[in-house]
């Protein structure tokens, strides 16, 4: 068997050859991730999701709810509740806001403790930008053996709504989610 002897314009033949292999390769690839860029961008959609503490405070001897919504979403629960535009968080937000929200959230978040309901008390709200804080409190005395959440805010309006619940006691926080098919759970002590 005789090899073909070696020569540049062979060479040269070779290194063309390799280069639109490398250059087409490199075009397949770019406009792989171009179609899958411009897919992805439509098929963006908002997530929901909302983020409650549950914090013992020592000093106060309380226990302190913050819930941190989404506005938008909020507003749309509300006023769907209140059977009115409530506007949260807006220039024309309604007088009666902080009520329907009050109403709102004692609907859809209550927290049981060792069997017993627990009354929360309104503290109030606060917006910022695109975010509502809801706050609350318990008198309560911290020793409990389980606390059990009850948390479908905004599961009504928004099927693939996520509502985490952290419960923060003597430095240490365990979390929950709740979603759609799982709105009562328990924290063990």
């Amino acid at each position: 068997m005789s090899e073909a002897p070696f020569s540049f314009s062979n060479l040269r033949i070779l290194f063309k050859q390799r280069m639109k292999f490398l250059l087409m390769s490199r075009m397949r690839l770019l406009i792989f991730v171009l179609v899958f860029l411009v897919s992805a961008g439509f098929g963006l959609h908002k997530f929901y999701v909302s983020k409650t503490i549950i914090e013992y405070n020592a000093r106060t001897q309380l226990f302190e709810i913050t819930t941190k919504l989404f506005t938008d979403d909020l507003d749309k629960a509300v006023s769907q509740l209140a059977g009115k535009e409530i506007r949260l968080g807006n220039s024309q937000e309604d007088p009666q806001a902080n009520g329907f929200l009050e109403d709102y959230m004692k609907r859809h978040f209550s927290v049981v403790m060792d069997g017993v309901q627990t009354e929360w008390r309104w503290v109030g709200k606060e917006t910022d930008n695109d975010l509502t804080f809801c706050y609350m409190e318990i008198y309560r005395t911290p020793v409990f053996s389980s606390l059990t959440v009850q948390n479908d805010l905004l599961i009504s309006q928004f099927p693939d709504q996520q509502n985490i619940v952290d419960l923060s006691m003597s430095g240490s926080t365990q979390t929950l989610v709740f979603y759609k098919d799982k709105v009562l759970q328990t924290f063990q002590r």
